[in-house]
């Protein structure tokens, strides 16, 4: 039997994250997605980002994908990738070239040449870039321009961020990728897809951060003038507080998990004095009541911690008296009842869920902030299909073209 139809109609998102697996189809139609399909499995293999055990993580991706196909009765064999993990860092950069066309405009093979300028920065032996975003452009002294294709000058500036990533790294992921039969059009750092899924115009000119907390690392991006300015990655997650409960209270980890889910609060001070928690055995055969305070004492340090080290992250970008757009929190462990609360105390900022906008699952909007980064992978194959832009080698082709896109899109549908 031969495998099922390819239907290009279908945008894929994959995202790689430790302990999970998440894989999602959509179908764009005016201004939202429609997502017609998401799996989440187990994420066997994969560690604070990294390949660890090719075969257990070729394992859960292959489960993921057929899982899906079989949902849609389509074959999937390319996709957005999400990744994220310690061994990514950004960093700022820039390109200039000059104009020399008749009559001194600019063209899209300027944009191009500048934008490979700034990506021609020196990265260290066995790192390699895996994205550029093009911040705005300066031509000759005018600042912040979004398209400059079309308008006079002699020189042109590109500002962009760039993405490195450990090369091993890399390309034990590809080889995976490559065995479990999916092209990756794209890798893409997560906190940038959670970004463009949850963000609007006004907050990206605002200052806002985006922080995804997932199971083993929490992601920081800043944006401040339309601008990604700062991006890093801590290695601390919700799967700590996840041990921490376990350690605390002596029970297996997969039930301090479901504990953590169904019972934790990130603020004892949201816990009434007389509200308690049944607890079970390791054997699920005897249980007693605990002060759910005490619970919430277990968790509170952890989330605290996670929260500091974002907020030096926050400090380190240089904006955090400029964040009027505040803070969102994103992934599974923003979900937390009291997390916004600890956090606003932490970063003297306003913060919130971050809502996805612009998505549709059976005629309702999904707006779950634990799969922010994952439909930010859908809205980064929207605005760059496969057949209008995304190259061979995995790099947006055509990138100049990148901040005009969003901000069309944003300004339409937001």
């Amino acid at each position: 039997m031969g495998r099922i139809k390819v239907d290009r109609s279908f945008i894929a998102g994959l995202s790689l994250d430790s302990g999970k697996i998440a894989m999602i189809a959509g179908k764009p139609g005016g201004g939202n997605i429609e997502v017609v399909a998401l799996e989440k499995v187990p994420g066997g293999g994969i560690r604070q980002g990294k390949i660890i055990n090719m075969e257990k993580a070729l394992e859960s991706i292959t489960q993921a994908r057929e899982a899906l196909e079989k949902k849609l009765d389509v074959s999937i064999d390319r996709a957005i990738v999400g990744i994220t993990g310690e061994h990514i860092a950004g960093v700022s950069s820039k390109g200039f070239v000059g104009v020399d066309n008749p009559g001194l405009e600019i063209k899209k093979e300027d944009v191009e040449k500048a934008l490979e300028l700034a990506r021609a920065i020196s990265v260290p032996t066995g790192r390699e870039v895996i994205y550029v975003h093009p911040n705005s452009f300066t031509v000759d002294e005018q600042k912040g321009i979004k398209e400059p294709v079309g308008m006079i000058g002699v020189r042109l500036e590109a500002q962009a961020y760039i993405v490195t990533a450990q090369s091993t790294v890399l390309r034990n992921i590809e080889k995976t990728l490559k065995l479990a039969g999916i092209k990756p059009l794209n890798l893409v750092f997560q906190p940038i897809a959670a970004s463009l899924a949850v963000l609007g115009e006004d907050e990206m000119i605002q200052g806002t951060g985006v922080i995804d907390i997932g199971k083993e690392t929490t992601s920081v991006a800043i944006w401040y003038e339309g601008e990604l300015i700062h991006t890093a990655v801590i290695p601390i997650g919700g799967d700590h507080i996840t041990s921490d409960i376990a350690i605390g209270l002596r029970i297996s980890k997969s039930y301090a998990e479901t504990l953590k889910i169904r019972e934790g609060v990130a603020s004892s001070k949201l816990v009434k004095s007389d509200e308690q928690v049944k607890i079970e055995d390791r054997r699920g055969k005897k249980s007693y009541l605990l002060e759910k305070k005490i619970l919430a004492a277990i968790i509170e340090p952890r989330v605290e911690e996670i929260l500091e080290f974002a907020h030096k992250e926050i400090m380190r970008s240089g904006l955090a008296d400029r964040l009027a757009g505040g803070i969102f929190l994103v992934g599974g462990t923003s979900n937390l009842p009291g997390i916004v609360e600890v956090a606003e105390e932490i970063f003297n900022l306003p913060v919130s869920h971050g809502r996805p906008w612009g998505f549709i699952y059976e005629g309702k909007p999904v707006e779950d902030p634990s799969l922010a980064s994952c439909l930010g992978l859908l809205r980064m194959a929207q605005l760059f299909p496969d057949e209008a832009g995304l190259d061979e080698g995995g790099s947006l082709a055509g990138i100049g073209g990148f901040i005009k896109k969003v901000w069309i899109f944003i300004k339409e549908n937001f």
